[in-house]
């Protein structure tokens, strides 16, 4: 072996190192981008346009939504949403073979998901004594609140506050009291 062909493969043996180096910084960096990306609410819509646009829509936009504004708050979608890895796995299938409805405004039609106490009083959350304390005597009712229901824990707060839909005054199912701006109502009695 002649002096240049030494000379190249100890350069070859001296770059290896650098060159897994370069690569294994590049992938750290990757990754760590990725992860700041996935916590934003833009990173459901990129990759999953049909049915998560109205979604992320309603987040930046519509103010008329509860959603809105927890973003106007800086509250993120994971923040609600905790991403589990095996929710995320199932509901990146569901999407990539279709296997989802929509409803005629272009949400996910769900069944059994609802956002109860547990999920809206975690820490740094909702304190749902304050949130109690602060709908006392409802619209000047002795006695009414909202917060404060006969019905218990039977009601969730997803019942009344819908995050990506119009709230709803649940309460009005049997009772008339008063509907805050932009809620739906049923009718009394029914």
């Amino acid at each position: 072996m002649g002096n240049s062909e030494e000379a190249s493969a100890k350069r070859g043996r001296k770059r290896w190192p650098i060159v897994v180096g370069v690569v294994a910084v590049a992938i750290v960096a990757a990754g760590a981008g990725f992860a700041v990306w996935h916590e934003q609410p833009g990173f459901c819509n990129a990759i999953c346009h049909n049915p998560m646009d109205n979604y992320v829509e309603g987040y930046y936009g519509d103010e008329t939504l509860m959603v809105n504004s927890h973003a106007r708050e800086d509250v993120t979608c994971l923040e609600c949403h905790e991403p589990k890895m095996d929710e995320q796995i199932a509901e990146g299938l569901a999407w990539a073979s279709g296997n989802f409805a929509t409803d005629d405004a272009g949400n996910i039609v769900r069944t059994g998901v609802t956002a109860d106490e547990k999920m809206c009083t975690r820490a740094g959350c909702h304190d749902f004594d304050e949130v109690v304390a602060a709908t006392a005597d409802w619209a000047g009712e002795a006695g009414v609140n909202p917060h404060s229901s006969h019905q218990g824990v039977a009601i969730d707060c997803s019942n009344c506050h819908g995050a990506h839909s119009q709230s709803y005054m649940y309460c009005n199912t049997c009772h008339d009291y008063e509907v805050p701006e932009g809620w739906a109502s049923p009718a009394a009695g029914h």
